[in-house]
């Protein structure tokens, strides 16, 4: 069944790595949307050409790929799954695989461990979304958890009192009728606090014709009005085709100005010698001691370095051996090693497009916990 990435334990992928540094770990990403049929083939045969002066390295490559292969050949594609992760070692007796319901870009890694980024950029991108379409005597609720919408409950009452007023008064008959709307909202409310607690909901967006959606603004707490993103004015009977999209455009402008807001607070920070940490040696050491709060990565910005297969130590450049311990190195991306190393201690990940003050100080900073 389609994951939600929330549950695919990140943290855990990030723990595990190989002992003695070597790249026994094969991650493969595939878009179904538009996977080309050769593209693991070739991958493959590229990793081969690689590995083949190590014949242990070769031999668990060909056994992992056997396993990988034969996952491939026997599960079928589910309804609205759009993509694919594998994370599996023929050695470590490891094999992890997730249906995914967005697309991904294509991508093997052979590496020490698993290749974490592609899904952890995917959970910045996939926060849970609440939607709520209302009109004065109707409400459906949705949640979007990871690309997939669920139809999570549909509320329906006639508040509109459309008879005959009768002998009642216009007064009376006004405090009837904004006494039932009160109540609809009221219903509406404790259903999203119930559903949007469960299914940890980030973003709201609230559509609807109108000034239903404005009333229920009115009756929500403090709390879930800060994570109210934006107010659409939309027919109800018409918000099937296009509220998805509205939401989603909402939602990445409600991402760019956030992330925008976390680079000011970055250089605020630098200036006046506050929670901010760049450089490479101190954001390494800040992040090995989990004392980022939020970790800001230029996308795609990767740096070669090296890792000690005893102490762990690692750094850019080359080395060849463990200036610490004097322990056998390996290559590796330094990137991502600071982005394991930030998801062991829970820390916030953005990534950034082109920015140049995050050019400037090497394509990573940090905002800290505190003051170190």
């Amino acid at each position: 069944m389609l994951v939600d990435l929330k549950e695919m334990e990140i943290k855990k992928l990030s723990e595990i790595y190989d002992p003695g540094s070597r790249e026994s770990f094969v991650s493969l990403y595939m878009n179904l949307e538009k996977t080309n049929e050769r593209f693991v083939e070739r991958r493959k045969m590229a990793c081969r050409s690689v590995l083949k002066e190590n014949r242990e390295l070769m031999e668990n490559f060909d056994k992992t790929m056997l396993n990988i292969e034969k996952y491939l050949s026997i599960n079928d594609r589910e309804h609205g799954q759009k993509g694919l992760a594998i994370f599996a070692s023929n050695e470590h007796d490891f094999f992890k695989a997730y249906k995914l319901g967005m697309p991904v870009e294509d991508l093997m890694v052979v590496n020490t461990s698993p290749y974490i980024r592609p899904i952890i950029k995917l959970i910045e991108d996939y926060e849970t979304l609440g939607l709520v379409i209302l009109d004065n005597h109707r409400a459906r609720i949705y949640v979007v958890s990871s690309g997939r919408i669920e139809d999570k409950n549909k509320l329906a009452r006639d508040i509109m009192n459309k008879h005959k007023k009768g002998g009642m008064s216009q007064a009376r008959f006004q405090r009837l009728r904004r006494g039932a709307i009160e109540h609809f909202m009221t219903e509406v409310l404790d259903e999203m606090v119930r559903l949007f607690s469960k299914d940890n909901v980030v973003k709201i967006v609230i559509a609807g014709p109108g000034n239903a959606k404005i009333l229920l603004m009115d009756f929500l707490p403090n709390e879930l009005k800060n994570e109210t993103l934006d107010l659409i004015d939309m027919d109800f009977d018409e918000a099937d085709g296009f509220l998805i999209s509205r939401a989603e455009e909402a939602v990445l402008k409600d991402e760019k100005e956030t992330v925008s807001k976390n680079v000011a607070r970055l250089k605020e920070e630098i200036l006046k010698h506050g929670l901010a940490v760049y450089g490479l040696n101190d954001i390494i050491d800040a992040v090995k001691n989990g004392h980022i709060e939020l970790l800001l990565v230029s996308k795609g910005y990767k740096l070669k370095g090296w890792i000690c297969e005893k102490c762990q130590l690692f750094d850019s450049g080359i080395n060849d051996k463990c200036p610490n311990c004097s322990g056998k190195v390996s290559q590796v991306d330094v990137i991502e090693e600071i982005i394991d190393f930030a998801q062991r201690s829970d820390t916030k990940i953005e990534f950034v497009d082109d920015n140049p003050i995050l050019h400037e100080l090497g394509g990573v900073g940090g905002l800290l916990r505190f003051k170190i």
